[in-house]
């Protein structure tokens, strides 16, 4: 018996709880879930997704190399909260071994939900992004425990690290062309700023 889904613009004009989440089809569009609101955006630009490439590569390539933990990329829901549901979708994340039962699929083949709080964001800022709504995300992040965020802007060719705490966040650096990022979470890590507007 072939299941039903639910058309995505149904989905948009009623609360969703964590329940009605669990029997969601995948949708390949992004989106958030902001209490109980299903928040649709524009796909992104083609050259947002570039630079989104050209970090997740490279950093999931050093993350496996050094057997560290798991990269994973958008479109893919971290739960915020469960009641009232919030999720959020950053480009790229990064989650220590430590939080995982492995570093291979096997870690993360039985989650039917990623209730684990990433170390590492990476958010490839859109037009969208006004002050406010990264405001929100940044404090979304902190209330889970992430350590980091990289707020990567094509405007300004730039990437600024930020370290999140419970109560605020702080600047760690704000990289352009001709510098290398620098990470608290992933010391070792090298990628230069110009390799992610290639």
């Amino acid at each position: 018996m072939k299941a039903v889904s639910t058309p995505f613009n149904e989905l948009t004009k009623k609360k969703i709880t964590l329940a009605d989440y669990l029997l969601m089809p995948e949708i390949n569009h992004p989106y958030e879930i902001i209490d109980g609101e299903m928040m649709p955006s524009p796909a992104p630009a083609p050259a947002h997704q570039r630079m989104s490439w050209n970090i997740a590569i490279p950093l999931g390539e050093y993350v496996h190399r050094s057997d560290l933990g798991m990269v994973l990329y958008a479109p893919l829901d971290i739960i915020i909260q469960r009641h009232p549901l919030r999720t959020r979708q950053p480009d790229v994340l990064f989650i220590h071994k430590d939080k995982l039962s492995g570093t291979g699929f096997d870690a993360i083949e039985e989650l039917q939900i990623l209730e684990i709080a990433p170390d590492l964001i990476i958010e490839v800022l859109s037009p969208s992004d006004t002050k406010k709504v990264l405001s929100e995300k940044l404090l979304d992040y902190q209330r889970i425990g992430v350590k980091e965020c990289w707020l990567v802007s094509r405007e300004s060719r730039s990437v600024e690290v930020l370290r999140l705490m419970v109560e605020r966040s702080e600047r760690v650096g704000r990289f352009g062309l001709g510098e290398t990022l620098h990470s608290l979470v992933l010391p070792d890590f090298r990628l230069t700023v110009d390799e992610i507007f290639i």
